[in-house]
């Protein structure tokens, strides 16, 4: 009780105490507010003060700040009464907010419009003149370079674009003890619906006291293809027969594609795969087989759903529906809490995986591990692209291109030093607008088209989702699925939507879901309201999706073939990997001498040039991961693969199965020199096969770049454009008679030297590639060339408007396409390019050499003259095909190169090889 009293009387005193020097009786609230403003407790804003007594003058703005120890005034000039307000009080009284016009729109395009693609590579650093550099062009044009490259190329290869959070929700470590948990204490729950112990999936025995007893008859993978009918068949059959009829696992495409071009099957025969259902047959072949299956088996079937990925940076992943389920970092490091990987990890040597002298021994090097041990419906792009790279759709998401196989220019060891992903290096491009945003592979790409319902006939590609899918035409919106809470299927799609941890809740009966164009329900796509929301699978974030019909249509869009007749990814693809003309040299012996200065990427070759050389290179389809290296049955022979060309900004048109135009890629362009014969002599040398129906082993597919944005490209990479037509490059010489170039390849089993592996066709619409499926896809034909090729008055109008549309004045006034006059005088000041040494591979030494290009002499006085008369001076007729070898343009292909390395210039009235054209000889092209 007294100790209640103490405290009761210590608190009166402190409240007395407190309360003296700011409430004492009398006190003046205003005197402690110089402002004049005192604050209600039920409201923020600030309310006048009500002082009592008379009403005073309100005090002006100044007055705040000019506060006065003493009564004393400042002195005041004499002001005239016409100088001063009549009613300053009521003006100060009556005084109202401003009302803030809004912001005139912008019509011309700054650098604010376009965000920097290379923030991961700059980091988190502010100031980017830090981490910047300034570099001059050929031309005299002043850019931004990265310094130290190196590093930020390696944190992008090591940056996963995902959070663990968000990809595995809630993670439960199971701290138990004894069994197998002995070893492997605190390994993370692979599932909330998978709660079995540890010997239900992956066998062995728990209750053995040593390990090579605990380990007998483990399964260290059970969702193999091997294993899955076994283990998760139990539970999911209907996904393990869906998978194993996917075309990740059959690799159908790949297999008869290839076999196709190589002339082994015809078109129409019963397909090959890796796991053959009705109408089908197993591959590999019984019998005899072609050397064609030797190329697939060592270099094309590395990726396929049962084959390991090589021990390197980015290719670490597991097989079966652990590819995808179970995710993998690109170093294949994991945070799993299991001590037992931990263990394995810490007695690892440390070095960096990511430098190319690691990623060369990928055989060899130990396994990589998943990140968690534990299963996530939220699958990162990362994990996508561990398969999809290969200059292929996923290095394009990301924008990356990989470089080509070529002869080292820095010593080996410091190419060693170098950052590599896939085992290569890379080019950084401007990457997807859906990647910068974003989002992930798995937000267009559902389950259905990994594991369809219906398997694509023949040869088609599986892919459901189409760009007018999510943001519809101009004059339609995108279709929706009521889910009704009665329906059976609707409790069955939210059920599965709520196994992704970014999807619970977000998604209930009542909601309209988006549906695609092979109708299956996108059920992280949801209308609210007048909009369609997308919820991205791997982050939970909320995305608006733009609708066409909401947008004011811009010129391109007022055209009615581009919307009806057009793939969207023709115009919004602003680059696209290209890989021209396969080179295959197949060796009987492995002669690293040849080939050691070269930077390739085969994991094989690349392991044997390191000095672990074996008979023969490793067959995929047998190849199995183990802790320490990589083990298969080895196939005679060694193929070495080079690319002749690469590029990125050449996007060659057609049309494909849909009846649209879209871009058309080479898939691919094989030249084939076989030294396997037992004297070492060439059997063929750089030859096209030949398909069994008579056409060319050049193959092309239809294709959707990955590399879309809103700002598209011009309207002159497709018109008045003769490489976007399929016929070549203009700068050079074409083909102008498909039957000479069909004889030529037939009889002599090579092409003409005027043949260009970008030319698809003639001027007139013959075929000289080939386009699979057949029937299906095609070049453009003699009319829709020609439509390209001309400027009619629509196109000139249309294109104006589109200029002016983009605030382009100086486009609009041109005399030349592409160079305007400020850009020809700054070509003329800073002189001409250096000359680039051009690339032949010479059969009889067997191995690629360099030759110096030579520039043609120009009569400069003809194209001035041409110049001056081009609005009145009539078009010229194609000239006759005799004539051909007359014009001082480009041969592609010349094989007296493989006759003699030291002979740069034929002793005859040929043409020199590969000459860099003189900029006054560039064709002038109407506007």
């Amino acid at each position: 009780m007294n100790r209640f009293l103490k405290i009761s009387a210590l608190l009166i005193v402190t409240a007395s105490f407190w309360s003296f020097p700011f409430l004492s009786s009398g006190q003046n609230v205003e005197s402690n507010n110089p402002f004049g403003f005192v604050w209600d407790e039920d409201r923020k804003d600030p309310l006048p003060s009500s002082p009592p007594g008379p009403e005073k003058k309100p005090k002006g703005l100044l007055d705040l700040f000019n506060q006065f120890k003493d009564d004393s005034q400042p002195e005041l000039e004499n002001i005239t009464e016409s100088e001063i307000e009549s009613d300053t009080s009521a003006v100060l009284e009556s005084k109202s907010m401003v009302q803030v016009p809004q912001s005139i729109p912008k019509k011309d395009y700054d650098a604010a419009d376009f965000d920097d693609p290379f923030y991961r590579v700059r980091g988190f650093q502010g100031n980017t003149e830090k981490v910047l550099q300034p570099g001059t062009t050929l031309d005299g044009v002043q850019f931004q370079n990265y310094g130290d490259s190196e590093k930020f190329i390696e944190r992008f290869y090591r940056e996963s674009g995902f959070s663990i959070d968000k990809i595995f929700g809630k993670i439960k470590y199971l701290e138990k003890r004894g069994g197998c948990y002995t070893c492997h204490q605190g390994i993370e729950e692979i599932s909330s619906n998978h709660k079995f112990s540890c010997v239900r999936c992956h066998g062995g025995n728990r209750r053995a006291r040593s390990l090579p007893k605990a380990h007998k008859g483990l399964v260290s993978n059970p969702s193999s293809m091997e294993n899955a009918p076994r283990f998760c068949g139990k539970c999911h059959d209907n996904h393990v027969k869906k998978i194993g009829r996917s075309s990740m696992a059959t690799a159908k495409r790949i297999i008869n594609i290839t076999r196709f071009g190589w002339g082994a099957q015809p078109e129409d025969e019963m397909p090959h795969s890796l796991y053959p259902g009705e109408q089908e047959q197993p591959y590999p072949p019984t019998g005899e087989e072609h050397a064609v299956d030797g190329f697939l088996k060592t270099k094309c079937l590395r990726c396929h759903l049962d084959a390991p990925g090589p021990h390197r940076p980015g290719d670490y992943r597991a097989t079966g529906c652990s590819a995808c389920h179970m995710v993998y970092t690109n170093d294949g490091i994991s945070l799993s809490h299991d001590r037992a990987i931990q263990a394995l990890q810490n007695n690892n040597k440390k070095q960096n995986r990511f430098k190319r002298k690691f990623a060369s021994k990928s055989l060899s090097n130990r396994r990589g591990y998943p990140l968690l041990h534990k299963f996530t419906t939220a699958i990162p792009s990362t994990q996508c692209e561990h398969c999809h790279n290969n200059n292929g759709v996923g290095e394009e998401y990301e924008g990356l291109f990989a470089k080509p196989s070529r002869p080292r220019s820095t010593p080996k060891s410091i190419s060693d030093e170098k950052p590599v992903l896939y085992g290569k290096e890379h080019e950084f491009l401007v990457p997807d607008i859906h990647r910068e945003k974003g989002m992930h592979c798995i937000d267009c790409h559902i389950g259905d088209e990994m594991k369809p319902e219906i398997e694509p006939e023949a040869l088609r590609s599986a892919v459901q989702i189409r760009c007018t899918d999510c943001h519809g035409t101009p004059s339609k919106k995108p279709e929706g699925l009521l889910l009704i809470e009665s329906d059976a299927k609707t409790k069955q799609l939210l059920k599965k939507a709520n196994l992704n941890p970014n999807l619970r809740k977000k998604i209930r009966a009542g909601d309209t879901v988006l549906v695609n164009s092979n109708f299956s329900p996108m059920m992280h796509i949801k209308q609210a309201k007048d909009q369609w929301v997308l919820y991205s699978k791997v982050t939970g974030k909320k995305h608006i999706i733009p609708l066409l019909k909401n947008i004011e249509p811009s010129v391109a869009h007022q055209i009615p073939k581009h919307i009806d007749e057009m793939e969207c990814s023709a115009c919004h693809a602003r680059w696209s990997a290209g890989e021209w003309g396969m080179h295959l040299i197949r060796e009987k012996t492995f002669a690293p001498e040849k080939w050691k200065n070269w930077n390739l990427s085969d994991p094989d070759l690349q392991e044997q040039l390191e000095g672990n050389e074996t008979e023969g290179m490793i067959n995929w389809l047998t190849a199995k991961s183990r802790p320490n290296n990589i083990e298969g049955d080895r196939v005679p022979g060694y193929w070495w693969s080079v690319f002749a060309e690469t590029g990125w900004s050449d996007l060659i048109m057609g049309k494909n199965n849909r009846g649209k135009y879209s871009i058309l890629k080479p898939r691919y362009q094989y030249f084939i020199t076989d030294q396997s014969s037992p004297l070492g002599l060439p059997t063929k040398r750089a030859e096209p096969p030949l398909t069994l129906e008579g056409g060319p082993g050049l193959i092309w597919t239809s294709y959707s770049p990955h590399t879309i944005r809103k700002t598209v490209r011009s309207c002159e990479s497709c018109h008045q454009n003769r490489l976007s037509a399929g016929l070549g490059d203009p700068l050079r010489q074409s083909i102008e008679n498909a039957t000479s170039f069909m004889d030529e390849l037939r009889f002599n089993n090579g092409v003409l030297p005027r043949f260009q592996l970008k030319q698809g066709v003639t001027q007139i619409g013959e075929p000289l590639q080939t386009a699979l499926p057949n029937e299906e896809i095609r070049f453009l034909n003699a009319e829709e060339i020609n439509a390209l090729q001309e400027t009619t008055d629509s196109y000139r109008a249309y294109r104006f408007l589109n200029l002016r549309e983009l605030s382009f004045p100086r486009l609009l006034s041109r005399h030349e396409f592409p160079y305007d006059r400020r850009h020809r005088a700054q070509e003329n000041i800073m002189g001409q390019p250096p000359l680039q040494d051009d690339l032949y591979y010479n059969v009889e030494k067997n191995q690629f050499v360099k030759v110096a290009p030579e520039i043609p002499a120009v009569d400069n006085s003809q194209i001035q003259e041409k110049v001056s008369h081009r609005e009145t001076a009539p078009q010229e007729s194609a000239p006759p095909q005799g004539e051909i070898g007359k014009k001082n343009n480009i041969i592609e292909f010349l094989y007296d190169i493989f006759q003699d390395v030291e002979t740069q210039q034929p002793e005859t009235d040929e043409l020199p090889l590969e000459p860099l054209p003189n900029h006054e000889s560039l064709p002038i092209f109407e506007p």
